[in-house]
């Protein structure tokens, strides 16, 4: 009896207790530094193993302090005999961006430490239209992307005429209210005169307009329709300029015309006036019954200009119309 006392009483001494406790930190520390390292790994799995889950009502825009996904570089190239698709762009650093076609989740990735991100897509039959959403946490709301990425093939229905055609497809960048970029037409460029071209002509379904062109030579552009000038803008950096034109364009067939006024003192400066115009059929808003299967896409197939017409998420909608070289007058 003595013997059992005096154990428990030996192991129950405040030294014994006080290691035990030791060694419980300890534990802990270690199970603690275990699964910050789990954590760490799985953050790190971009693509395939861990998947955020599309919302469906996804915000458009950003959070204060939150940077949404952007496209700045999108290229198509042949590999082997798959046709692919490279898209990069900017978005806030660590964050993840899930890309979609048509609403369908094709793929995901994490954005690095400078807030760069980037993916390559195996270019899918018909007509594709890319969105990006971020995701910057658990229990953080996502936030669509401003910007769609559109892949329009060129049409093989016989009674389109191709002869125009010099890529497979038309890629380009637009947002809502902001002038489209044309990553490659199918057309091969742009209506061009010297050193002015007039690339892209939006329009919502409001009825305001943006004109859109480049220019090698620094200066103004003056805006005509039917003859009559309607504005002028200036050229911006890198030679793009853009015109809005509230809601003053009649509906039907108008010439716009772009001219060149350079900028005084300007070096091998055009000796003439230098301007580009182009026919444009101010279409009408589309109706419901008008768009495709999913109720967002329709496009006009004309031999010098391609019209792809949209509706928006939230309501209203919006046309690009972009032109062959030969559609210049």
């Amino acid at each position: 009896m003595q013997s059992v006392l005096g154990t428990t009483s030996e192991n129950s001494s405040p030294k014994k207790i006080q290691r035990r406790f030791i060694w419980i930190v300890v534990a802990a520390l270690v199970l603690a530094v275990v699964l910050y390292g789990v954590i760490q790994i799985s953050d790190r799995v971009s693509e395939g193993g861990s998947r955020v889950t599309i919302d469906p009502e996804a915000a458009t825009g950003s959070m204060i302090g939150v940077k949404p996904a952007s496209f700045r570089q999108i290229s198509e190239f042949k590999d082997g005999q798959t046709q692919r698709l490279r898209l990069s762009g900017d978005a806030e650093a660590g964050a993840v961006v899930v890309l979609t076609n048509r609403g369908e989740r094709l793929r995901q990735t994490r954005v690095n430490e400078l807030g760069q991100w980037g993916v390559t897509l195996d270019i899918e039959d018909g007509p594709m239209v890319l969105e990006a959403q971020l995701y910057k946490g658990e229990g953080s709301p996502s936030i669509r992307s401003e910007e769609t990425v559109f892949r329009l093939p060129v049409p093989k229905d016989e009674d389109i005429a191709t002869a125009n055609y010099t890529t497979t497809a038309l890629i380009m960048v637009t947002a809502p209210g902001s002038p489209s970029r044309v990553i490659q037409s199918p057309f091969g460029g742009a209506p061009t005169s010297g050193p002015l071209s007039l690339s892209v002509i939006d329009y919502d379904f409001t009825g305001g307009v943006i004109i859109t062109g480049t220019s090698s030579v620094p200066g103004r552009i003056r805006i005509y329709a039917q003859n009559a000038v309607i504005g002028e803008t200036g050229i911006g950096v890198g030679g793009r300029w853009n015109y809005i034109a509230g809601r003053m364009l009649p509906r039907g067939q108008l010439e716009i015309r772009a001219e060149l006024i350079p900028a005084p003192g300007t070096l091998n400066a055009p000796s003439e006036a230098i301007s580009v115009s182009v026919p444009f059929n101010f279409l009408r808003p589309l109706r419901e019954d008008e768009t495709d299967g999913s109720g967002a896409l329709s496009v006009n197939f004309e031999p010098l200009q391609w019209q792809v017409r949209r509706t928006l998420i939230g309501g209203g909608g919006q046309s690009t119309v972009i032109f062959s070289p030969n559609a210049a007058e």
